[in-house]
């Protein structure tokens, strides 16, 4: 059997992303960064923000009802993954999916 993902030498995720819009507010060394959540899994984050961090940097995400810390691993123009440094639960990413308004 021939994976796909594995002949393109990418990896399938390992944890299922759920979409989301929710409005957080990003720290890199104490600073505040308005920013919005896009997607949400147990291991990371999809963001965006006017002036996201550079890659490799530190972050604290923090939301309604979540605060995770992470590393930023890539960054596309406004758009930037963050993975966290501990994973959360299945349900505290089903928590985050239910407030949002």
């Amino acid at each position: 059997m021939t994976d796909r993902a594995y002949l393109s030498g990418t990896r399938p995720r390992a944890a299922a992303r759920h979409k989301l819009f929710e409005p957080v507010v990003l720290r890199q060394d104490g600073a505040p960064l308005r920013a919005h959540m896009l997607d949400l899994s147990v291991s990371g984050a999809l963001l965006h923000a006017e002036r996201p961090p550079a890659s490799g940097a530190h972050v604290t995400i923090a939301g309604e009802l979540l605060t995770v810390s992470g590393r930023v691993v890539w960054m596309r123009g406004k758009r930037f993954g963050v993975q966290f440094e501990l994973p959360i639960t299945q349900a505290m990413v089903q928590m985050a999916l239910r407030v949002r308004v």
